[in-house]
């Protein structure tokens, strides 16, 4: 990981987690938040690793798969707006939290590790030390080929009004709306931590 991190720092208090779990999971062929290939289905995971780091945890789900969830015990915010992906939900999140800082994962990143969300709050405390007002998100970058991967991110509270101006200009990538809002992208080498599951057959068996 990125030499500039130092993840012995304990973690705020300022932070929400939010988890996007709202997708239709068409490729998957059933809701794959619920898929739970060794005991734990993969939401469980998500907010296992964010309950210990924030001061609340969200879930992002559509109207269709809000009930879903409600076995968590955790806030569900279904999208202010249809079909606006991962955006939307995550629009529906910044609109709900009440911290500086909202840590957001997908549901279907299981490889994502405790010790990741650390550094990535690490370099939060940094930057806000030196100047608050930049960088306003965090996300991350595969080192081998420089590949951009928006999730996990952690991004600043402060971005709704500019995401929601891109919003209703029909503008929905992710990726694209971090370009405009000064994103430090945390380089890693890992290939495993970065990748997601789409179908069944993606799960690559033990956790790290």
């Amino acid at each position: 990981m990125d030499k500039l991190t130092n993840s012995a720092f304990p973690p705020p208090l300022n932070v929400t987690g939010g988890i996007l779990a709202g997708g239709h999971s068409s490729r998957f062929g059933s809701n794959k938040a619920l898929f739970s290939p060794d005991g734990e289905t993969l939401i469980e995971r998500a907010a296992g690793l964010l309950r210990p780091l924030c001061r609340q945890v969200l879930v992002s789900a559509s109207h269709a798969n809000a009930e879903a969830y409600t076995f968590l015990g955790l806030d569900i915010v279904e999208d202010l707006h249809s079909d606006c992906g991962p955006l939307g939900g995550l629009e529906a999140m910044l609109n709900r939290c009440t911290t500086p800082w909202l840590l957001v994962l997908t549901c279907d990143m299981p490889y994502v590790s405790s010790e990741a969300l650390h550094v990535m709050i690490s370099q939060a405390q940094l930057s806000d030390a030196l100047d608050e007002s930049l960088p306003r998100a965090f996300a991350w970058q595969r080192a081998p080929d420089g590949s951009i991967s928006p999730f996990p991110l952690l991004i600043k509270r402060s971005v709704l009004p500019q995401l929601r101006e891109q919003m209703r200009h029909e503008h929905f990538g992710v990726k694209a709306f971090l370009r405009t809002v000064d994103t430090y992208y945390i380089k890693t080498d890992s290939a495993q931590l970065l990748s997601n599951i789409n179908r069944p057959e993606d799960w690559q068996g033990q956790l790290i």
